[in-house]
């Protein structure tokens, strides 16, 4: 049985306006204006946000869409209201006309026998840890149950994280949340093998004072984080069941092992790479295809986005992924003279920050069940 699944990082899917923002409120410019009035000045970023985020949505939908996945999992998505706003309005009406061209000579019983292979009837957002409200979140042409993790503390891994005095250095007591947002746990029911995805946005990678290295300042935050995704899935089926499981790790893990093939020292992705627990598919693609954002200030193309495979899921599985990359911004070097969709910006508007990741899944009876 074959299944495409898929990941991607919307960049803060919201169905709220965000006062908080990236302009400074002191200097109240929207585009190339100043507008003195603090009133008028929220009225007009208001309406000036919801003509770009209508831009932006449009292409993320095209991004989603071609992905061609029957599941995606979701991060940066402000609720499951927000989620079917989207889909109503963005998503739903790409599915549909690309439905429509390739059922145009089936009849209706026929169209009807093959439209849930194109829609998305099923989706989820359970609210996580994060701050500012962006969750993960599933759309799925399957039926899936979802339990969130959001709730565990740093005490599910006491006996795994051996630098305490580190992590309490960064404020992580051990009663507090151990997941920035959520680790969700998708069970799909396929109608044949099992397969369960956990669908993750780790610690960002933002600098903890003036000047730092963000990637080093939180890395044994996401270590941690990492380390009880394991013990979840570990937990879930069994140490050596594990290996013959059908699962997949999705998610934007905001860390790399590598910089164009060439490992790059300090990660915190360890727990899940280093023994051969999970398989990264993307190591299939040349090193300079691996990207899934570009970071501008340094010029780096870096796998942040990931589908992690059990050891049995990845043997089964040889297809190399695809990365989507025409909703990135003509800001991105790398891409220069690439398909874009239209109305994408140097800037923006765009898709995301980050690129969509596919791949399909062949799912076999005999690594599916979990050891008695």
């Amino acid at each position: 049985m074959t299944i495409r699944i898929a990941t991607f990082n919307v960049e803060n899917l919201y169905s709220r306006f965000d006062f908080t923002g990236k302009v400074a409120r002191e200097r109240r410019i929207v585009g190339a204006y100043a507008i003195e009035d603090p009133q008028e000045y929220d009225l007009v970023r208001k309406s000036f946000e919801a003509v770009a985020s209508d831009d932006m949505r449009q292409l993320t939908a095209l991004a989603i869409a071609d992905t061609q996945a029957d599941i995606v999992c979701l991060q940066e998505v402000d609720s499951e209201d927000a989620l079917n706003l989207f889909y109503e309005a963005y998503l739903r009406p790409v599915l549909r006309q690309r439905f429509g061209a390739a059922t145009k000579g089936l009849d209706r019983e026929q169209r009807d026998h093959v439209s849930p292979a194109w829609f998305y009837d099923w989706r989820r957002v359970v609210p996580g840890n994060d701050s500012r409200g962006i969750d993960v979140g599933v759309l799925s042409r399957f039926p899936v149950t979802v339990v969130s993790n959001a709730n565990l503390t740093y005490e599910f891994v006491r006996e795994l994280e051996p630098d305490w005095p580190a992590l309490e250095a960064l404020s992580a007591s051990r009663d507090g949340r151990l997941f920035r947002r959520d680790c969700l746990e998708i069970e799909v029911a396929t109608g044949g093998e099992p397969l369960t995805l956990f669908n993750c946005h780790f610690k960002s990678m933002q600098p903890l004072a003036r000047g730092g290295d963000g990637r080093l300042d939180t890395m044994l935050l996401r270590r941690a984080e990492a380390r009880g995704v394991r013990r979840i899935i570990e937990r879930r089926f069994g140490v050596e069941g594990a290996r013959r499981a059908n699962w997949a790790i999705c998610g934007d893990l905001n860390d790399f092992v590598a910089i164009e093939g060439v490992a790059a020292p300090g990660g915190a992705l360890g727990p899940l790479l280093d023994d051969g627990f999970a398989v990264d598919p993307m190591t299939r693609l040349p090193p300079e295809e691996r990207w899934t954002h570009y970071f501008a200030a340094d010029d780096l193309y870096v796998q942040l986005d990931y589908l992690l495979l059990s050891p049995a899921l990845a043997a089964a599985s040889p297809a190399a992924p695809q990365v989507v990359r025409a909703g990135q911004p003509f800001r991105v070097p790398r891409l220069e003279g690439a398909p874009r969709y239209p109305r994408t910006g140097w800037a923006r508007p765009k898709a995301s920050d980050h690129c969509p990741v596919a791949m399909p899944l062949e799912l076999s009876a005999r690594y599916g069940a979990p050891p008695a």
